[in-house]
């Protein structure tokens, strides 16, 4: 039970991190560094923790991108079989495979990043992170089908009279 929790806080912290772009240590904030601003000063990261962060993040930049750019593409073909006077079934099924072959190769990369970002912090700073993201579910899944866990935040069903 403990680790789900470790897990879902970690994967909450990753998710975080990765929201916003990185911080620069001596140029004045961009538009999309709340993430990490936000997690440097709700677990009081020291200036170097941020730096290591940063490098972690900017480590798979290019990849990232690339990956991006891939699932853009595929989405557009996918549109163009929606759209198309007659379905072709198959290559809609080749798509969508595609896709979840993609997906599941970001998540992976994803959760390697998410290790990488925990093991920066201290002891401390990992309790406050697990206590912080904990009742959070994982991997931002709320409304998208996800489940969470113990905590996971979601109104029970309504009550069936």
């Amino acid at each position: 039970m403990k680790s789900l929790k470790s897990v879902i806080g970690v994967s909450a912290l990753a998710i975080a991190t990765l929201v916003g772009g990185a911080v620069a240590q001596d140029a004045p904030a961009k538009p999309h560094d709340h993430g990490l601003q936000f997690m440097a000063t709700a677990l009081d990261l020291t200036d170097a923790q941020v730096a290591q962060i940063k490098q972690i993040r900017t480590a798979n930049k290019a990849d990232f991108e690339a990956n991006h750019q891939q699932m853009k593409s595929l989405h557009d073909q996918l549109r163009a079989v929606i759209t198309a006077d007659t379905f072709d079934e198959a290559k809609a099924q080749s798509l969508i495979n595609q896709v979840q072959q993609l997906q599941a190769s970001q998540m992976l990369e994803h959760a390697r990043q998410m290790n990488a970002i925990y093991k920066v912090l201290n002891p401390t700073q990992k309790a406050k992170a697990v206590k912080l993201f904990g009742d959070m579910e994982f991997g931002g899944m709320r409304g998208h089908g996800g489940r969470g866990g113990p905590g996971g935040g979601a109104p029970p069903p309504p009550a069936q009279e």
